[in-house]
C-alpha cells in the first residue's frame, strides 16, 4: 500500500519536533554544567528525561517513513503519553488554551493513527492490504454450465429415391477391372 499523505505528513512533523526537541536537552546539560551542587544534579536528571521524547520522535518518523508496524504502536505511546500529560495538566488547574496549544500536534496525531486507513496502513489489526502482499493473478471465472440441450438425432439423409420398373437404370461407373476386361476382349 502505499503511504498515505497524512502519514508522510506526521512522520515529516515528528523529525522536526525531534530535531528540535534536541535543543531543550542540551540546554538543560549545558546549565546543568553551569549550576553548582543539586540544581546541577536536577538539571541532568531533567536533561535525560526531555532527551526521550524528542528520540522517539525521530524513532517514530523513520518507521512511520517506512510504514513499520512497530512505528504506529511506538506513535500512539508517545503521543499518548502526551494526551495524558495534557489531561493531567486540566485536572491540576492549567487552562485548557494553555494545556491545548503545548500539545495540539501531539492530540491530532494520536486521533490520526487510531483512524481505519491509516491503521491498515501500518497493517495493524491482522489485515494485510493488497499491495503490502502481491496477490496471484485473477483466475477467469469459470465458464457457466448451461443445462445440456437434449441430445437431437441426426438429420436424416433423405434416401435416394427408387427408380420407376420403366426407367432405365442408371448407368454405372466402369470399374479398372471392367475396363481392362473390355480391352482384353477387343
Amino acid at each position: 500500500m502505499k503511504r498515505p499523505f497524512g502519514v508522510t505528513v506526521i512522520a515529516i512533523l515528528a523529525l522536526i519536533g525531534g530535531l528540535f526537541g534536541l535543543c531543550w536537552p542540551t540546554l538543560a546539560f549545558m546549565g546543568s554544567a553551569l549550576l553548582p551542587g543539586v540544581f546541577g544534579t536536577i538539571g541532568a536528571v531533567a536533561g535525560v528525561f526531555l532527551i526521550v521524547g524528542p528520540i522517539l520522535q525521530l524513532i517514530f518518523s523513520y518507521g512511520a517513513f517506512k510504514l513499520r508496524s512497530w512505528a504506529w504502536y511506538l506513535g500512539l505511546i508517545a503521543t499518548g503519553i502526551t494526551v495524558i500529560g495534557v489531561v493531567i495538566n486540566l485536572i491540576n488547574g492549567a487552562s485548557i488554551f494553555s494545556a491545548l496549544l503545548g500539545s495540539f500536534l501531539s492530540i491530532i496525531i494520536f486521533i490520526y493513527l487510531l483512524m481505519p486507513n491509516v491503521r491498515k496502513a501500518f497493517e495493524i489489526g491482522g489485515e494485510k492490504t493488497e499491495a503490502m502482499e502481491p496477490a496471484a493473478p485473477a483466475a477467469p471465472p469459470p465458464p457457466a454450465e448451461t443445462p445440456a440441450a437434449p441430445a437431437e438425432a441426426p438429420a436424416a439423409t433423405p434416401a435416394p429415391a427408387e427408380a420407376p420398373a420403366d426407367s432405365p437404370a442408371p448407368a454405372e461407373a466402369p470399374d479398372a477391372e471392367s475396363s481392362q476386361d473390355e480391352e482384353a476382349q477387343q
